[in-house]
């Protein structure tokens, strides 16, 4: 992990944003447990991605779940699956994930700054 200071002009280019969970489902085929999630951006649109966030949250419990993620990376495959955004999360030294979320519930597609 790289140290190097950032500029400002480079966090802008980073595109994060909220959204909120609309379906969830098991991903068999990833090689560490995850789930596929379908989020809605609001005007950034409906993207797609895998998150290894199984250790703390259940399927049922993400659906509605409002969350944080970068929505400009370009997609990435994922074993049989195309991600096309990143949640963010605090992640321990053994693997688990606590979700990203802002204090309250927001419009989807806000900016985070």
């Amino acid at each position: 992990m790289s140290n190097e200071p950032l500029s400002w002009s480079d966090f802008e280019k980073v595109e994060i944003r909220t959204g909120t969970i609309l379906s969830v489902d098991a991903f068999p085929e990833a090689r560490k447990p995850a789930y596929k999630l379908t989020i809605d951006f609001g005007d950034f649109g409906i993207k797609r991605t895998s998150a290894q966030i199984t250790k703390l949250y259940s399927m049922d419990e993400l659906v509605g779940k409002q969350v944080v993620a970068v929505v400009n990376f370009p997609p990435k495959q994922i074993a049989t699956f195309m991600s096309e955004c990143l949640v963010l999360g605090a992640v321990a030294d053994d693997g688990t994930v606590t979700l990203l979320q802002t204090e309250r519930p927001t419009v989807n597609g806000l900016r985070i700054g």
